[in-house]
């Protein structure tokens, strides 16, 4: 019998991405929320799952005594900055005690912990950042992230802290995400505006389960222990390895499309601040928060170039039929200006 991983926000946008490719090699319990009984049998199938409300400390204490797990990723979050702004109580309870709560439960019993963070806990002024560097949040959502990093890490000095990048993808129950809602414009050659100065260094959602389930793995003994390393703990950045603004990654998609590239406007994340966009946001959004991932490449995770992980989400049947551009051609000026996601 494999090891028995279990998964939180299990039918999210991130957490669905892992629970799939979890399965080839681990006994997959995954949890979720808000999602539907009748999508979460047509999501899970024969794997096990169930709803649970991680807020309530004693109903997820009673899960981990039934579950039993080998190892846990909890993905489960409230990720949307300006529902975090607007409800800060709500976003206090889920991305900050549920996850210190989880995570001092698993380090009673010394389960593998894996704590899925964000680059968003940085502020964008100082770029690349390193695990060590100390986060500078702007909003609700960076703050309460922040803080369960370090209740986390305080309560259970084991666990893992992954900060993601900013995520590429499609969900897998057909919900909206970013780049979905990008793509769906463009094709419909609707003008979007992108910022061209908050800098990202993203993979798709695929690419960062693949390295969350190599770091759940580290320390077995069965074929979950991909790399064949000992335990990971501590903080671990799994960006990509390009840093790239919204901007330029709207600009990649349609060359990829075949659309053109005056779709996407550049505009400037101080637009936000200063109300200029359509809808204005709640939240803070940052410049330039680029992971330095060299601790996660030295462990064994390798992300693919952008563009590659780009044209395997955009079926070759959505583009048009038109000549590359030459590869030597400089990218067009980009201003001071991304999604703020």
């Amino acid at each position: 019998m494999p090891p028995k991983l279990l998964i939180t926000g299990a039918t999210g946008f991130l957490g669905s991405h892992i629970l799939r490719a979890a399965q080839e090699n681990w006994h997959v319990v995954g949890t979720y929320h808000r999602t539907t009984r009748r999508q979460a049998q047509y999501f899970f199938g024969n794997i096990d799952h169930g709803r649970i409300d991680l807020g309530d400390y004693s109903e997820t204490k009673a899960m981990i005594a039934d579950v039993q797990p080998a190892a846990v990723i909890h993905a489960a979050a409230i990720t949307d900055l300006d529902y975090c702004e607007k409800y800060p109580d709500e976003s206090l309870r889920i991305n900050l005690h549920a996850a210190t709560n989880l995570a001092a439960l698993c380090g009673d019993e010394d389960i593998p912990f894996l704590f899925t963070s964000a680059d968003l806990v940085f502020d964008g002024s100082n770029a690349p950042y390193a695990e060590d560097d100390p986060p500078t949040p702007i909003n609700v959502f960076a703050e309460h992230r922040a803080l369960a990093e370090e209740g986390i890490l305080a309560a259970y000095a084991d666990a893992v802290v992954a900060r993601l990048p900013l995520l590429i993808g499609y969900s897998l129950l057909g919900r909206d995400s970013f780049y979905r809602q990008l793509v769906a414009a463009l094709r419909a050659e609707q003008e979007v505006t992108l910022f061209g100065d908050a800098v990202r260094s993203p993979v798709s959602a695929a690419v960062a389960a693949q390295g969350l389930l190599q770091i759940a793995g580290s320390g077995f003994e069965d074929d979950v222990n991909i790399a064949e390393t000992d335990r990971v703990v501590g903080r671990l950045h799994l960006g990509g390895r390009e840093q790239i603004s919204i901007y330029k990654l709207g600009l990649l998609t349609l060359r990829i499309l075949g659309l053109n590239e005056q779709l996407a406007v550049p505009i400037s994340v101080l637009d936000s601040y200063a109300g200029l966009l359509q809808t204005p946001f709640l939240a803070a959004r940052s410049a330039n928060v680029a992971l330095d991932s060299t601790r996660a490449y030295d462990l064994g995770y390798d992300p693919p170039p952008l563009r590659p992980q780009l044209e395997e989400l955009l079926p070759p049947s959505w583009r048009l039929q038109v000549a590359e551009p030459d590869p030597d051609e400089s990218d067009p000026e980009t201003p001071e200006g991304d999604d703020g996601i």
